[in-house]
């Protein structure tokens, strides 16, 4: 199954009625009591969801509509062939299971607030939760990195280069028969991989390295790094700045979850 599983009301519910004593706010892993974390970046699926509910409450053609379209412009870029991106990637089912990308950081905190409210609608539904709120939301560049600690089961002891590259991470990564050649600007690896692709760290999550470089909740720093960045601009401490939506720049949510007095 796929984990972000968020968004649909049938699926959520199942998440709630299930039999775990513990309540685990739907599509996250638990790193403490209080903070959970998303299994996997945010995918096209999820997405889609999000569109489809804004567009049945304020028409298709309406501002707020508009306002949560990806830009799938992004793909044009230099020295690229992606005009099968621009059109299907967010559309087409092949890709459902891809991350989400040509969001900005606007509109990924307004995805954190509808996918806050819905949880907490059905939450209120269920009647077994009461005692509890919760909230979606980017996690700070520090909360990234904490949340980082056991990539070490993909890395070697230095904390950032890849056991096995190939199969660990999806970065920029050429194997050593390619070095001799240039890097030249804007050719990269064809494109990602689904949002639970590759190997899982000990906490249980997907691409925390690679893949989508994942935005933090201080505008302009995205932490990981991508399918387009070498694989050392991909270590837990560095940051990857951006200043719009790009086909490299996704996003995974944290939960906070309080319990009221």
């Amino acid at each position: 199954m796929r984990s972000v599983y968020l968004l649909s009301s049938v699926l959520i519910l199942f998440s709630f009625t299930s039999s775990k004593k513990e309540f685990t706010p739907p599509g996250t892993v638990k790193y403490n009591d209080t903070l959970f974390i998303d299994k996997c970046e945010i995918d096209n699926f999820s997405w889609s969801e999000y569109e489809l509910d804004i567009k049945k409450k304020y028409g298709k053609n309406s501002i707020q509509h508009k306002e949560v379209l990806p830009d799938t412009l992004i793909w044009r870029y230099k020295y690229s062939c992606n005009e099968p991106y621009v059109i299907y990637y967010y559309r087409h089912p092949a890709y459902r299971n891809y991350p989400v990308v040509g969001i900005s950081y606007e509109q990924a905190l307004a995805f954190c607030k509808w996918r806050t409210e819905r949880v907490t609608l059905l939450m209120a539904i269920s009647k077994k939760y009461n005692g509890i709120s919760i909230e979606y939301r980017l996690p700070s560049k520090s909360e990234w990195e904490l949340l980082s600690f056991d990539i070490r089961n993909l890395f070697n002891a230095d904390g950032w280069e890849v056991k096995d590259k190939k199969r660990a991470v999806n970065t920029r990564w050429m194997p050593d028969t390619s070095l001799k050649y240039k890097k030249a600007d804007g050719l990269y690896p064809e494109i990602f991989a689904p949002v639970i692709a590759y190997e899982k760290t000990i906490l249980g999550l997907h691409n925390m390295i690679g893949n989508v470089s994942e935005m933090v909740s201080e505008k302009g720093i995205s932490k990981g790094g991508s399918w387009m960045h070498l694989l050392e601009d991909c270590r837990v401490g560095k940051d990857i700045n951006y200043e719009k939506a790009e086909p490299w720049l996704g996003f995974r949510c944290v939960c906070v979850l309080r319990k009221k007095n």
